[in-house]
């Protein structure tokens, strides 16, 4: 059961320190949105439980973000092109809490320079629109530019760490495993309809949905994802409890309305999902499937 915002907050103002265990066990039901931000920050690690470091450790990562280069015109382009096509995603979803304009100056200079600080901060990678796409949880959460930097570098860090275990091919090979398994009805039914799964599942598994749901399901998503028992270990059963949740629908549609559907999924019950997840894991567990 989801704890209130009050219990929150009355965890969130001790004097002295945070107790983790505590808030990672209550937000694995749900952060409220108020809270979420300072909740996210401690749950990364971008925060101290100690509250007499807080104010040095704040100080200290905006002058180390004031310093980072933030000027790439070649990347700048692609972010705006890119933008285009994220705005495009998150259009016209059920969502009516959380609304942000991906194209406003004020998101446009954030995003830019975040990605581009990401880039200069870690000189072997490129520029691609999973950068995006991860970001826009965060930029929809958090407010002060450098709080959404170290949030975002530290996540980053998680998901480079979970395909450190088992690369992005491998779980893409075993998520159409499970989905076999666990749908075959559906499966079978996509075949039929030629669904190549380049087309939706490498951005539903590498971008953790990101851009699929609206944006207040997948900021529920995270909240688990960033305090619940297997982390971002469940995402793959997240995805098959989705395909389950929609199994009826999909399988009355056709091609073009199967990835239309896939790409722009619908507001839903992301408790609901998530328990599901658990128990689709748990079954796969004990058929020694894993």
């Amino acid at each position: 059961m989801a704890c209130t915002e009050e219990e929150f907050t009355e965890l969130l103002s001790g004097e002295v320190f945070i107790d983790m265990d505590k808030l990672i066990a209550i937000s694995r039901h749900g952060i409220p949105d108020k809270v979420r931000s300072e909740v996210w920050k401690y749950l990364l690690g971008i925060s101290k439980t100690d509250k007499s470091e807080e104010e040095r450790v704040k100080k200290q990562q905006q002058q180390e973000y004031k310093e980072i280069d933030k000027n790439d015109s070649e990347i700048t382009k692609k972010i705006r092109a890119h933008l285009k096509r994220y705005q495009n995603f998150n259009r016209d979803k059920s969502d009516t809490r959380i609304k942000i304009d991906w194209q406003s100056v004020e998101i446009r200079n954030k995003i830019e320079n975040i990605i581009i600080s990401y880039i200069n901060y870690n000189n072997d990678i490129e520029y691609s629109f999973g950068m995006l796409a991860i970001l826009g949880p965060f930029i929809s959460t958090l407010q002060i530019e450098s709080d959404i930097f170290f949030c975002y570098l530290a996540m980053m860090k998680k998901i480079e760490e979970n395909l450190q275990i088992e690369s992005l091919t491998l779980k893409l090979s075993r998520f159409i495993m499970y989905f076999r398994s666990v749908l075959p009805e559906l499966f079978s039914h996509f075949e039929e309809e030629e669904i190549n799964s380049n087309d939706w599942v490498t951005s539903w598994i590498q971008n953790f949905l990101s851009c699929e749901l609206p944006i207040e399901c997948t900021l529920r998503l995270w909240d688990t994802y960033l305090s619940g028992r297997l982390g971002l270990d469940l995402h793959v059963y997240v995805c098959l409890a989705i395909l389950t949740n929609f199994s009826e629908e999909l399988l009355e549609l056709e091609h073009s309305e199967i990835l239309s559907f896939l790409q722009h999924l619908p507001g839903i019950d992301i408790d609901q999902i998530i328990a599901q997840a658990y128990n689709i894991f748990d079954d796969i567990r004990a058929n020694n499937e894993l």
